[in-house]
């Protein structure tokens, strides 16, 4: 299970890192609404810019911490938890701007990993 949870861990950093820095003005299948980019995909939520900045802040920090983790375990459980709560978000306002399952699909799987983090902490000494 170690292994497991330090698999997520590292995807679940890689793969938040990369979209709010790599893939941030990059038009792939996965951006919501219309969106050719990141801004454009938080104004099809009805987010403003500042609110974008923000968010991608307290992701990137999270999985950073989530990172740190691996050699500090008590940074985990915090960081995952608001991870989940940033994935609940993210997979509501695909949701709410009726997104077919591919846009989708991203947000519900980093949801379930960062669930699995969290159960995986607790079990793992």
């Amino acid at each position: 299970m170690k292994i497991i949870l330090k698999l997520l861990i590292v995807l679940v950093s890689l793969t938040v890192i990369t979209a709010w820095t790599y893939n941030l003005n990059l038009d792939t299948t996965f951006r919501g609404g219309d969106a050719t980019n990141m801004i454009d995909e938080f104004e099809a939520y009805g987010l403003n810019y500042t609110t974008m900045v923000v968010v991608g802040v307290f992701k990137v920090a999270c999985a950073l911490m989530l990172l740190f983790g691996l050699k500090y375990k008590k940074l985990i459980l915090p960081a995952s938890g608001v991870m989940t709560l940033f994935m609940i978000a993210a997979v509501y306002f695909h949701i709410s701007i009726s997104d077919p399952i591919i846009p989708t699909l991203p947000s519900l799987l980093m949801l379930v990993s960062c669930i699995s983090i969290i159960y995986l902490d607790k079990r793992v000494v």
